[in-house]
């Protein structure tokens, strides 16, 4: 009984025990942290990665819906907690080549990094004395659409600037037809590779505010602009024959896919809509001098507008 009071009591066993749980604390508490840190940082890494590729795969349906062949060719993730921030490149393809034509940004996540732009504009075009054009980040003329359904004060027409320009060079010309067709009545014989196809994806309210727009507004700033208008293409040359089954499901897809709303919208109204009844409001085509000279001709064109320019090797 004496030797256990004596044990009880004892100063030094007493220390040495409680250092000894101390210890054994710590040592749990570090164990427990560093699995809890483990698996935060693994869901954290797996969540991310979700929203990621969830975004990626909007914003690349946009990017391609946006501006003819172009397409998001590179991205670079800053991650954060449950989410961050995605710096892209879009690449455009021209036919023999393709080039980075604007470098951007967009956030992801349940928690996204903030995200904080400026710029300013230029003053090309403002004073009402010429097209209100814009331009993307290397200097490229956005396009500029017209649609047939609407009666514009004046249309863009590129055609004797491309005349006056160098033949050794590939260029992207945005075509407007006279009327909607449909790629049975396509008034081309053919219509070369890559020829990107305006599609009518426009509900009658649309169509009614573009008109009030032509009648209302300056000539300047009266058209579509090239975000504005949705189409898709084809690696083959187009012919009224020509099998778009494809190309127009993937079309369908984009628009599913992309996160905005104009573009979800568009989905709806069309995706009952079979190839053949869809109505064409104009293309987008990329050759040469000679071969944009001898396509501007048909005249069932009512505008041209002239976009990007290469060197033709």
């Amino acid at each position: 009984m004496s030797d256990f009071t004596e044990d009880v009591f004892d100063e030094k066993k007493v220390q040495k025990a409680i250092k000894k749980g101390k210890r054994k604390t710590i040592l749990t508490i570090i164990f427990i942290s560093i699995i809890v840190f483990v698996v935060l940082n693994v869901a954290n890494f797996a969540i991310s990665a979700y929203f990621s590729q969830k975004a990626f795969k909007q914003w690349d349906a946009y990017v391609r819906l946006s501006s003819p062949n172009s397409y998001i060719s590179e991205t670079v993730d800053s991650r954060g907690i449950l989410g961050g921030m995605s710096h892209y490149k879009v690449s455009k393809d021209m036919k023999n080549k393709s080039l980075v034509i604007e470098q951007k940004q967009y956030q992801f996540g349940l928690n996204p990094s903030v995200l904080i732009s400026r710029g300013s504009g230029g003053n090309i075009g403002v004073t009402g004395e010429d097209w209100q054009t814009t331009y993307k980040e290397n200097g490229w003329r956005d396009l500029m659409f017209f649609h047939p359904n609407v009666d514009y004060k004046k249309y863009k027409n590129d055609e004797e600037l491309i005349k006056d320009m160098d033949g050794k060079k590939i260029y992207e010309v945005a075509l407007s037809f006279d009327q909607p067709y449909k790629q049975s009545e396509l008034p081309f014989s053919t219509l070369p590779e890559m020829t990107w196809l305006w599609v009518d994806t426009y509900s009658d309210s649309q169509l009614s505010t573009l008109q009030e727009e032509a009648k209302d507004h300056d000539w300047s700033a009266t058209f579509i602009r090239e975000d504005e208008a949705m189409g898709f293409s084809t690696n083959e040359t187009i012919s009224s024959t020509t099998d778009l089954d494809y190309e127009y499901d993937e079309f369908l897809k984009l628009l599913k896919t992309s996160h905005d709303r104009e573009h979800k919208n568009a989905y709806k109204m069309m995706k009952d809509k079979q190839i053949e009844n869809v109505e064409i409001l104009g293309a987008v085509v990329y050759g040469t001098k000679e071969e944009i000279e001898e396509i501007m001709k048909n005249p069932s064109i009512t505008a041209s507008s002239l976009g990007g320019v290469v060197d033709d090797y």
